[in-house]
């Protein structure tokens, strides 16, 4: 939707057999080898379960073409380094998305912070995952199913994610997980963190809260900031800031992180997005203790 109104022409693959209406959709593809040749193509988004991330991963640097693909780039310990250097050598770009860096007061924070002795932190985030994919779980398991790269820590990966980008680089953390409605995946967390520059905080991810929320506190040397996106509020010290619904709408978030990888693609050196994934699904691993 986003692609057409941007007046790109799209082509789908797909495995599954569920019809696709939009006419201004060109072909659906049913086959991987039907895409032999993708030389018409500017670009791919992998859109998939997490589980099939990195087959097309490996077939789209073969085919040299650049990837925008959904987090997290995959579910299982992997050897990303020759990935990497074949992404360099065939000059690609790799993004992927997440559209919550897109968020004004998420940009906002990143520069803030930069002039800030960050002291601790508490990241929480929580939903109903029924609600949450609208009535789609029923038929689209993959992400309640662990084998499959399911389960609350993938799911919920975005604020992994952003500890990395707005506090600092994860060098510790370690995790409490539980089943509490299912045994094939884990659906609430509560983990300890440590970064690299020595900040402490504590991160809550909850797939089963009846209400949304999504806020961060953040423990500054000079100021206490939180941001509550659930409630559209951002308050440092006792300063309140108000931000725009539909300008923040998820809709909007992931549009404008179409629109920033179209832009970052030109600069095919750039592997800080790629290196950025797998940094975050190693820490995801660690919170499975698997190192």
């Amino acid at each position: 939707k986003n692609l057409i109104s941007m007046n790109y022409k799209i082509s789908i693959f797909s495995e599954s057999n569920r019809r696709i209406n939009d006419t201004k959709i060109k072909k659906k593809i049913s086959y991987l080898k039907n895409l032999s040749n993708l030389s018409k193509f500017n670009f791919v988004i992998i859109a998939n379960e997490t589980n099939k991330h990195l087959d097309y991963i490996k077939f789209l640097i073969k085919k040299k073409k650049d990837v925008y693909f959904e987090k997290p780039i995959f579910h299982k310990k992997f050897n990303f380094v020759k990935l990497e250097n074949q992404i360099k050598k065939n000059k690609l770009f790799f993004y992927c998305g997440y559209q919550l860096l897109m968020h004004e007061k998420i940009k906002f924070l990143s520069n803030f912070l930069k002039k800030q002795k960050i002291l601790s932190f508490v990241f929480q985030v929580g939903y109903d995952f029924k609600k949450w994919r609208e009535g789609k779980y029923k038929s689209k398991k993959y992400f309640l199913n662990k084998s499959k790269g399911g389960g609350v820590i993938f799911e919920l990966i975005h604020e992994v994610n952003l500890i990395q980008k707005l506090i600092g680089k994860i060098d510790k953390i370690k995790t409490l997980k539980k089943s509490i409605n299912s045994n094939k995946f884990e659906d609430l967390s509560l983990s300890l963190v440590k970064t690299k520059n020595n900040v402490n905080g504590i991160l809550y991810q909850d797939m089963l809260s009846s209400s949304y929320f999504r806020s961060y506190k953040i423990i500054c040397k000079k100021c206490t900031i939180e941001l509550d996106i659930s409630k559209q509020i951002l308050k440092i010290n006792d300063k309140i800031f108000k931000f725009n619904k539909k300008k923040n709408s998820n809709e909007n978030l992931l549009k404008e992180s179409l629109k920033h990888f179209l832009k970052m693609k030109k600069y095919k050196k750039n592997l800080r997005y790629f290196k950025d994934s797998v940094s975050d699904l190693n820490v995801a691993l660690q919170m499975h203790n698997k190192k």
